[in-house]
């Protein structure tokens, strides 16, 4: 509302070709795809992440919330960078059915592990950058035969 209400229509085309100019400079043109510039990138085990353009990521469609996004990835570039990187918005996105049995869909952005070494580090960003939620499995006879191991609290 700050923009619509205050801004000059010359404040407006002024951020506009800056935008234009960045995208040109940057990424050798205006009509860059959203995915070019926000990524997902999760390099090791570390709560602040250093970011770089030269280290695999991960094409994002998502924005942030403030645009409306109900999966919310809040990005922005970093020293040395040129692509946005996210840093905030939804860890866990849940899709739930109630009714006689419950059934549910979820993602985790990234893993369920903060372990780089772990095959769970990293093995959930694809899907939540596709939205492609899995199932959850809640009843026990839907967890046979994905379970890696049992752990029983006291025993």
């Amino acid at each position: 509302d700050y923009i619509a209400d205050r801004a000059t229509d010359a404040q407006k085309l002024g951020a506009l070709e800056t935008a234009v100019q960045r995208l040109e400079r940057d990424f050798g043109s205006r009509q860059v795809p959203w995915g070019d510039i926000n990524r997902y990138q999760r390099n090791d085990g570390a709560i602040v992440q250093e970011f770089s353009d030269d280290k695999p990521s991960i094409p994002v469609p998502f924005t942030s919330s403030r645009w409306g996004s109900l999966a919310s990835f809040g990005a922005m570039a970093y020293p040395g960078t040129k692509r946005y990187y996210g840093t905030s918005g939804n860890s866990f996105v849940a899709v739930v059915e109630f009714g006689p049995r419950l059934r549910a869909w979820a993602v985790t952005a990234g893993g369920v592990s903060g372990h780089p070494d772990s095959p769970h580090f990293g093995d959930q960003a694809e899907r939540y950058a596709r939205g492609a939620l899995r199932p959850v499995y809640f009843y026990p006879e839907d967890l046979e035969g994905h379970v890696e191991r049992r752990y029983r609290p006291g025993m």
